[in-house]
């Protein structure tokens, strides 16, 4: 009898052993879910930490798209201004240029006339060669003021409207002035006797 109840034990496996087997051998179910659902997370956070990335990347490229459209767009506008710019500004030296040489040339056309005008001498005409005189002076008048019509419609400085504001400048210039003479000789009694009535006061106190 004792020799079956040895049998008996030796064919059974110790306790150790079976417990070794069942945590290393065959991880539950649990732990296997914790593992995916650790790897999902890991990937989901991998896939958002892409996404931000993409993002930004596409952030970028549209701020390149809509700088380089101003850029473009800037360029062909500003090369269209600066071309019209620039053969508006030639057209308008030109135009400056023919100015200075056309007020140079009235300038001493003017100063011509001014010098034959300024030659006649009609105090020294006799009897004998007043028509002489007379007709070549008409003459030198006429020339003058063909010359000064031609140069008004050419010059809109010497315009009629022009030349008719600076003669009325200096006609009021000129009637200030006058004024000026008439207040001056009408305070000139009372300031005279003003002057002697103080120097007979000055002369009686002392």
């Amino acid at each position: 009898m004792k020799e079956a109840d040895s049998s008996v034990a030796t064919a059974l496996p110790t306790t150790d052993s079976v417990t070794g087997f069942s945590v290393v051998g065959n991880p539950t179910q649990k732990e296997e879910l914790e593992r995916d659902l650790q790897q999902k997370r890991e990937q989901l956070l991998l896939l958002r930490r892409q996404q931000e990335e993409l993002e930004r990347q596409k952030g970028d490229l549209e701020d390149l798209r809509r700088k380089h459209e101003e850029y473009a767009r800037g360029r062909t506008e500003m090369i269209e201004q600066l071309t019209r710019g620039l053969v508006l500004l030639e057209r308008e030296q030109i135009e400056a240029q023919r100015r200075v040489e056309l007020c140079a040339a009235t300038r001493q056309a003017f100063r011509d006339g001014l010098e034959r005008l300024q030659s006649i001498h009609d105090d020294q005409w006799t009897s004998a060669n007043v028509r002489t005189e007379l007709s070549q002076a008409l003459g030198i008048v006429e020339n003058s003021r063909t010359e000064l019509q031609h140069a008004c419609a050419r010059l809109d400085c010497l315009s009629p409207k022009q030349l008719s504001a600076e003669e009325k400048e200096g006609e009021g210039a000129s009637e200030f002035v006058r004024y000026v003479r008439l207040g001056f000789a009408a305070s000139l009694p009372l300031i005279v006797a003003g002057t002697i009535w103080l120097v007979v006061f000055l002369i009686t106190k002392h």
